[in-house]
C-alpha cells in the first residue's frame, strides 16, 4: 500500500509585527534584512506597531554600510503613507529608488506618484519662468535656481517611460505641458507615427499635431507658454517627410507670421498641381474664418 503524503499545516497568520521589529535590534545584518523583507509585506496590517520603530528603520536607511538601505526606505515610506504623512512618505520613496514600483497600481503608489508629479512640475515651471522672464508674481527665484532632486527626476522618468511603453500618451502630454517639457512634447508627437495610440488623436503624428494645435491655442495653456508651443509645432510640421500645408499655415497664423503664411500660399498658387491649388483655397478659407482683417491684409500684401 502507498504511504499517504503528509500534509503540512499552513503557517499561522501573523498577528503582530513585534517579533519582526525585535529582529531589527539584532547585530547580524542578514537578520535585519530578513526582518525588513517581512515587514515590507505586512505594513498595511501593522503600520501602527511598525511606526514605533521608525527611528530604527530610518537609521538603517541612513547607514551607508547597510546593504539594503533602499528596502529600509521603502518600509519607512509605506509607514509614513499610512500615518498620512505624505511628504515624508515621498522623501523615503525617493530613497527607495527602483524598489518603489511605479507600475504597482496600488493606492500607495498612485498617491505618491501624484505628489511626485506635482512637485516635479512645480520645480520645472519655476525654472522655465525664471529662464524666460515670465515668472509669476510671488514666484521664488531661489527655488528656480535650486537643482531638482535627481531621485525625483528618475522616479518621474520611470513613470513616463512606462506610460509611453503602454502608449498612454495623453497622460504624459499633460505632465509635459505642466512641466514645460517641450522636448517630451515633441517626442510624444513623433512617437504617434512609430507607435500609434488607441485614441483618435494619437493614431498618427499628423492627428496628434492637429490635436495639439487645438489644445495649445486654448485657455488651458498659459499665454506665456503658448508662443513656445506653437513655434515647436511649426518646427515639427516643417520637418515632416510629406508637407502638411494646412496645419503649418494654421500654426504660422496663430504665431502672427503673415510672411510665413504668404510664402506657403505663393508656393501653392505657383504650382501646376491641381491638388496644391486646392490646398491654397483651403488655407485661404481657413484664414478668413479664423484671422483678423488686419492679418489677412498683411498676408495678401505679401502673397505673390
Amino acid at each position: 500500500p502507498t504511504m499517504a503524503t503528509a500534509v503540512l499545516p499552513a503557517p499561522a497568520p501573523l498577528t503582530s509585527s513585534v517579533g519582526l521589529l525585535a529582529m531589527l535590534e539584532e547585530s547580524e545584518t542578514q537578520i535585519k534584512v530578513h526582518a525588513l523583507q517581512k515587514l515590507e509585506r505586512v505594513v498595511p496590517d501593522f503600520w501602527a506597531e511598525i511606526s514605533e520603530s521608525l527611528p530604527d528603520i530610518e537609521a538603517l536607511y541612513e547607514d551607508e554600510a547597510f546593504p539594503q538601505r533602499r528596502l529600509a526606505a521603502l518600509v519607512a515610506s509605506k509607514v509614513y503613507y499610512y500615518l498620512g504623512e505624505y511628504a515624508d512618505a515621498l522623501v523615503f520613496a525617493l530613497g527607495a529608488e527602483t524598489l518603489f514600483n511605479v507600475d504597482e497600481g496600488s493606492e500607495y503608489v498612485d498617491t505618491l506618484l501624484a505628489k511626485a508629479i506635482d512637485e516635479y512640475c512645480k520645480q520645472h515651471q519655476q525654472r522655465y519662468e525664471a529662464a524666460t522672464g515670465s515668472q509669476e508674481e510671488g514666484g521664488s527665484s531661489t527655488a528656480a535656481e535650486a537643482p531638482i532632486d535627481r531621485r525625483l527626476i528618475d522616479l518621474v522618468d520611470r513613470m513616463v517611460e512606462s506610460s509611453l511603453e503602454r502608449r498612454a500618451y495623453q497622460m504624459v502630454m499633460g505632465l509635459a505641458l505642466e512641466a514645460r517639457r517641450t522636448d517630451l512634447i515633441e517626442r510624444i508627437i513623433l512617437l504617434c507615427d512609430a507607435k500609434p495610440g488607441e485614441l483618435e488623436h494619437d493614431a498618427s503624428t499628423i492627428k496628434m499635431l492637429e490635436y495639439c494645435f487645438g489644445l495649445f491655442s486654448s485657455a488651458v495653456v498659459p499665454r506665456s507658454f503658448r508662443a513656445t508651443l506653437i513655434a515647436l509645432l511649426v518646427t515639427i510640421y516643417r520637418g515632416l517627410p510629406a508637407p502638411e500645408y494646412l496645419g503649418l499655415a494654421r500654426c504660422l497664423a496663430q504665431a502672427g507670421d503673415a510672411a510665413g503664411v504668404a510664402a506657403i500660399l505663393s508656393q501653392l498658387i505657383e504650382s501646376e498641381s491641381a491638388e496644391a491649388r486646392l490646398a491654397a483655397f483651403q488655407i485661404s478659407f481657413d484664414l478668413v474664418d479664423n484671422c483678423t482683417q488686419a492679418f489677412l491684409k498683411l498676408v495678401a500684401e505679401r502673397t505673390k
